[in-house]
């Protein structure tokens, strides 16, 4: 037979129960002031009106605590970060012992320790102050009070001590994110500086600057940074005008944004405004996802504009519209996509008689020419040929693991003499090439450009001309073969036969290059 089903009876310690909320309550974050009130009010929960309050030792002084918080529901909280010496006080004692200062009642009246007047009168009759330890190391201390009916030895004491090895803990994390958050101030802003020294080795080494031409470029380059004014790069085939417009971008607040160069006249006419503009998924056979062009991928940076002197007229149109509102419309698209770019074109043309000639818009040749900037050809600045020419040789070798060759004093009149019609490329070209050529501790010019003999002095001849500019010669040689061909561009004969092109291609360089169709002869 089966006995009544008796009560569970439950012999589980309360203090234990409380030890195990405090840890909860203590290890569930690193914040300090969580830790507190979550412990006040757990000590208060069981023990009444208790007074909490957690002293630090100062990281400058260890003679010296002060307050890092306080739970009190009598006695108006001392100021956080408060300062008072351990001498003297409970906490001294505590801290100097190692052990908990017990003041068991306190005595306002003969006061043992600094703390017992000012508590006293707030209505506390005891006080215990836990030394915080962790690993040997002496942090602060845990201070609880307690109203004088109750008496703290009879009612927590045993309890506090345990929640006084937790707080270790947590005063103890809470300190170590403190010193990773100092060191990773610290680290940002070692890194934000040294991101500043190698900006500043950049732009110092971007440009050669000797000559007042080229001092005077790079000023302007300061004086124009800044701001967000489009700025308009003229100057040969050549002379570094992309390498001047990274300087604008790299002295601007944009620096840290997208540089995004473009070369228009590098890409196919019929796909210029897809590149620049984006297009919509659709657009076209082959545009099988939406694609954002070139002013969107720069958002917030700066679009390098490179031979923009070539740009169709459908183009020019709709960059006008870039620099005028600020928004891009995709290919196929028709939502304006609003962007936040600085513009920097380049040129090798006249803009001014392109204007004249109606082949390029007035309206965005001022747009484009707010800030313009000429960049001297290398023969107007011969004394630049040999510091650049020395920046060349040193950057190439090391990219070769090597050590710079030495150059003799033939190989500099040599190197200096000569015009150098491609400019800083030309010379940066044939001086990797003479690198590569030169594998001793000396460097030997094998292969010096036509117009030098080995003396250094120019060797072109005096009858040769001079060639134009390139749009120039361009028309001439086209009006040439229109007027041989008398005035005829399709069929044999004709002048895209004559030129070795299609007809359709020439008539497209007669409509650039400002050249009129003539009649054609009977």
């Amino acid at each position: 037979m089966v006995g009544p089903l008796l009560p569970v009876v439950s012999h589980e310690d309360p203090h234990r129960r409380i030890v195990e909320e405090a840890i909860e309550a203590v290890l569930s974050t690193v914040d300090l002031a969580s830790v507190l009130d979550r412990t006040g009010h757990l000590l208060r929960r069981h023990f009444g009106e208790t007074r909490v309050a957690i002293n630090r030792i100062s990281s400058g002084d260890p003679t010296r605590a002060e307050v890092v918080l306080v739970s009190d529901p009598r006695q108006p909280s001392p100021e956080l970060g408060t300062s008072f010496p351990l001498a003297g006080s409970a906490a001294g004692k505590a801290l100097g012992e190692r052990t908990p200062c017990i003041l068991d009642p306190l005595q306002p009246k003969t006061p043992r320790y600094r703390e017992e007047p000012l508590l006293a009168a707030y209505g506390y009759g005891s006080l215990v102050s836990f030394p915080l330890v962790f690993e040997n190391e002496v942090l602060g201390t845990l201070d609880i009070a307690h109203p004088p009916a109750e008496g703290l030895l009879d009612c927590c004491y045993e309890v506090a001590k345990q929640v006084a090895h937790l707080v270790a803990i947590a005063l103890h994390n809470s300190l170590m994110v403190e010193e990773v958050q100092r060191l990773n101030r610290l680290l940002g802003r070692e890194n934000a500086l040294l991101k500043e020294e190698i900006r500043q080795i950049k732009r110092d080494a971007r440009y050669v600057a000797e000559s007042p031409a080229m001092k005077d470029v790079v000023e302007r380059v300061r004086l124009v940074a800044p701001s967000t004014t489009t700025v308009l790069v003229r100057g040969e085939t050549g002379v570094g005008k992309e390498g001047l417009a990274r300087m604008v971008h790299e002295f601007s607040p944009r620096f840290n944004a997208p540089f995004v160069p473009v070369n228009l006249g590098a890409i196919p006419e019929g796909l210029i405004e897809s590149e620049l503009f984006g297009h919509e998924k659709g657009a076209f056979t082959g545009a099988s996802r939406r694609r954002p062009g070139r002013f969107e991928q720069a958002d917030g940076g700066t679009v390098f504009l490179d031979e923009v002197g070539d740009a169709p007229p459908s183009v020019q149109v709709r960059l006008l519209r870039v620099l005028q509102e600020r928004v891009v419309e995709r290919v196929g698209g028709t939502e304006p996509v609003k962007v936040d770019v600085r513009v920097v074109a380049a040129t090798n043309r006249n803009l001014e008689e392109m204007v004249a000639r109606g082949t390029f818009r007035a309206d965005l040749y001022y747009r484009l020419a707010v800030f313009p900037i000429e960049l001297p050809p290398l023969r107007e600045r011969r004394d630049e040929i040999r510091p650049l020419a020395m920046h060349f040789l040193a950057r190439h070798a090391t990219a070769m693991h090597r050590r710079p060759p030495r150059v003799g004093e033939d190989a500099w009149r040599a190197i200096e003499a000569h015009d150098w019609p491609g400019n800083v490329r030309e010379l940066e070209n044939f001086l990797q090439r003479a690198l590569i050529l030169s594998p001793g501790p000396e460097l030997s010019l094998p292969e010096l450009p036509a117009r030098l003999r080995p003396d250094g002095t120019p060797s072109a001849p005096a009858e040769a001309a001079a060639p134009g500019k390139f749009e120039d010669e361009v028309r001439a040689l086209i009006e040439r073969a229109l007027s041989h061909a008398g005035g005829r561009v399709y069929g044999p004969g004709g002048a895209a036969s004559l030129l070795g092109l299609r007809p359709t291609t020439l008539q497209g360089k007669m409509k650039k290059y400002g050249v009129p169709a003539p009649r054609a002869r009977g």
